[in-house]
């Protein structure tokens, strides 16, 4: 009868057979399969079907047999499947039986076909599977017929490469492990380093069980990563070194990277990427996937989070100790007397803007900082008129028309006082539509225009990282905004706590331009209005009216054309800035000059748009008084009883005039001084429009605190 236990028993039974040995000597292994072979049988005759069956292959793809996994009721077994042909003769016969030694590694097709990948080898080839699962930049490899058997595998590949050892999380793997480290040794392996299981991980835990319990490659990174290194198969000139100094060596050797801080202290990297540099904060998501990838081609791996952090107190200090100081940027920039507009595309590309007129360019002289939620440009188009643009904004004249033209090229100008651009106009008059179309041509962002911030830290933050500052909606500007936003507008320096400490400060110092929009005026504050241009929208002619796809599609058709003509307004007014005189030049007097040295790039005399602006001002400056209260109370009550001679007096008496000749219903609203310190506040604020209609504010402290009010010269 059959001799079930002889490995040599041909597939499938028959007569009785020669010992395993004289049958071994009449056989031999066909290694590779070749092309016309019989198929493998896909049962065994006393095992039944396998659970699990793996493809052995040569390097070059070819079949050299399998590993089937069976489970019965006395667990699980491991059976060879290889095929053999008898010597001297042409039959072939499928074996349950193992190739000869030394045998070949589970993953050789892999191996080669990654000849600088990492080495990851693991016990079983299911485990193997699921390693290069959640491994990809390793090629797995792993040796037939289990941990015992470690000895009888051809490990020969491994040489000149950089090993790391999986084992499972028992005295078996264990062994395994030493085993393999031993092996790889001798074959010459670059590295060698053995993974110790997690704590707490059940008996015999492996990479299968790994995946199935949800592990990603972030977290298998972070396992292989802390392998601990063979000193045997190192050796002193060969020692692994840490990830740290790794990516560091890697980073300071690469060509085109450059370390600096800008003149508050804050470091920065310029790194090259694609044929193209970008720079990043060395605290930014940017400059992470930029080391983080440095360290994957390098390893195959994640970079683990401490080697990170290390990575970056080390750049930071070298950064902040040898590094250049230069001003970054945030989509527009200033050098040498040249502007540049960040397209912030994959090139990362920018206009280059010169009095004689503009380019793209590929690599700015300044140095350009992006958020995640910045967005492209169009690449602009020359030789379009501003015209273009009229046709997509509902304003009803031609003067708001050159003021909003006006605004969009100030905001292209850095380093100058802004001029807040305020949209007003009643529900349906496409104020929010208008803001993100203005946007869209300087700055376009995930989040075009926004609810009003709910402190200042906010407000500084989001300057620090975008360009243009679009406030949506605004039913009043009042608290910390009013100030907050002038601040901006002209340029002043914020500070404010830093986040988890309490002694040290940020400091931001942000100029940025704004718009806001809302039903109501928003220039009750008197510095608010001193600085804004206010655009009132007219209602939309039920026959006008679009469908909002239609529009940002005809809009997007001709962006790129109304932003070239946009550039052509900067190119002219670098060109004749210096030529611009401005008499009885107000607090905006730097976008106005601007504003009318850019006139003629659009057809305009520098003229008209002054004529434009200063009525604008004079509408801005006439609601904003009669929005503040008690500039309206002084008005009244020294033109009512002093018109002649003003007035004179103390806070406390002044309060009590006013009060006396103020209605009631206003005197009790929560805007009405309550106190003569509070009224001297507002006198403050209300003096810029008083003097507007022609009052003279003087206050005087000799002895007794004296406010003196002239009215304006009759006739």
């Amino acid at each position: 009868m059959t001799n079930k236990n002889d490995p040599f028993a041909p597939v499938g039974g028959g007569s009785s057979r020669p010992t395993a040995k004289t049958d071994s000597d009449e056989w031999e292994i066909i290694t590779p399969v070749s092309a016309g072979a019989k198929p493998a049988p896909a049962t065994h005759r006393s095992l039944g079907k396998p659970t699990s069956r793996w493809t052995y292959t040569d390097q070059d793809g070819r079949l050299v047999g399998y590993v089937a996994r069976f489970d019965g009721p006395d667990g699980k077994e491991f059976r060879p499947l290889t095929l053999w042909r008898q010597k001297g003769g042409t039959e072939t016969s499928w074996r349950w039986t193992s190739w000869p030694t030394p045998r070949p590694l589970y993953g050789l097709q892999r191996l080669a076909e990654r000849p600088s990948a990492p080495v990851l080898v693991v016990e079983g080839e299911k485990a193997a599977d699921a390693a290069a699962r959640l491994l990809p930049a390793f090629a797995v490899v792993t040796s037939p017929n289990g941990s015992k058997s470690c000895d009888k595998a051809d490990w020969t590949p491994l040489r000149g490469r950089a090993v790391t050892i999986w084992p499972d999380a028992d005295a078996a793997g264990l062994a395994f492990a030493k085993a393999v480290q031993r092996t790889a040794t001798e074959a010459e392996a670059a590295s060698v380093a053995i993974i110790v299981p997690p704590q707490g991980v059940s008996v015999g835990w492996d990479a299968a069980d790994a995946e199935s319990s949800g592990w990603d490659e972030r977290r298998a990174a972070d396992l292989v990563a802390a392998a601990v290194p063979s000193a045997a198969a190192a050796g002193p000139r060969h020692r692994r070194p840490r990830q740290r100094d790794d990516v560091i060596g890697a980073v300071l050797n690469t060509e085109g990277v450059e370390l600096w801080r800008d003149f508050g202290g804050a470091t920065y990297a310029t790194v090259p990427v694609n044929g193209h540099v970008e720079n990043w904060s060395l605290r930014s998501h940017g400059l992470e996937r930029w080391l983080s990838g440095l360290y994957y081609r390098k390893t195959g791996v994640a970079l683990p989070s401490q080697a990170l952090e290390d990575i970056r107190r080390t750049l930071d200090i070298k950064a902040y100790e040898d590094g250049h100081r230069y001003d970054p940027f945030v989509r527009v920039g200033e050098s040498n007397g040249r502007i540049y507009l960040d397209l912030c595309d994959d090139a990362w590309r920018a206009v280059e803007i010169t009095a004689k007129g503009w380019r793209i360019v590929d690599r700015p002289p300044v140095k350009f900082l992006r958020s995640v939620s910045a967005r492209a440009l169009p690449e602009p188009e020359a030789g379009d008129v501003i015209e273009r643009l009229r046709g997509f904004i509902n304003v009803g004249s031609d003067d708001d028309f050159k003021l909003i033209v006006s605004w969009l090229v100030a905001a292209l100008r850095p380093g100058r006082p802004f001029p807040i651009l305020i949209v007003n106009g009643v529900q349906g008059t496409g104020k929010s539509v208008l803001c993100r179309l203005l946007r869209s041509l300087i700055d376009p962002d995930v989040a075009m225009i926004c609810a009003a911030p709910k402190d200042e830290r906010d407000l500084v933050l989001a300057a620090s990282n975008t360009w243009v500052q679009g406030l949506d909606n605004l039913s009043d500007v009042n608290g910390f905004l009013p100030d907050a936003l002038c601040r901006l507008a002209s340029g002043s320096g914020f500070r404010t706590r830093a986040l988890h400490t309490n002694r040290d400060e940020a400091v931001f110092s942000v100029q940025r331009p704004i718009l806001l929009n809302g039903i109501p005026t928003l220039t009750e504050q008197a510095d608010v209005g001193r600085r804004s241009v206010v655009i009132n929208l007219t209602s939309i002619a039920p026959e006008r009216r679009q469908a909002e796809e239609d529009f940002w599609m005809e809009f997007e058709s001709v962006r790129g054309r109304i932003i070239g003509s946009l550039l052509e307004g900067v190119s002219r007014a670098l060109s004749s800035i210096d030529t611009i005189k401005i008499e009885r030049p107000g607090s905006m007097a730097d976008f106005e000059k601007w504003s009318m040295a850019a006139a003629p790039a659009f057809g305009w005399q520098g003229g008209e748009f002054q004529t434009a602006y200063r009525k604008n001002q004079t509408a801005v400056v006439n609601d904003t008084f009669e929005a503040d209260a008690v500039a309206v109370a002084i008005r009244d009550f020294i033109m009512l009883k002093h018109a002649e001679d003003g007035w004179e007096g103390t806070p406390t008496a002044l309060q009590v005039e006013l009060d006396s000749a103020t209605p009631e219903r206003i005197r009790s609203s929560r805007s009405w001084p309550k106190t003569p310190a509070q009224l001297g506040n507002r006198i403050k604020r209300a003096q810029p429009l008083l003097e507007h209609k022609g009052f003279t504010i003087d206050r005087r402290h000799s002895g007794n605190r004296t406010i003196i009010i002239v009215p304006p010269r009759q006739g």
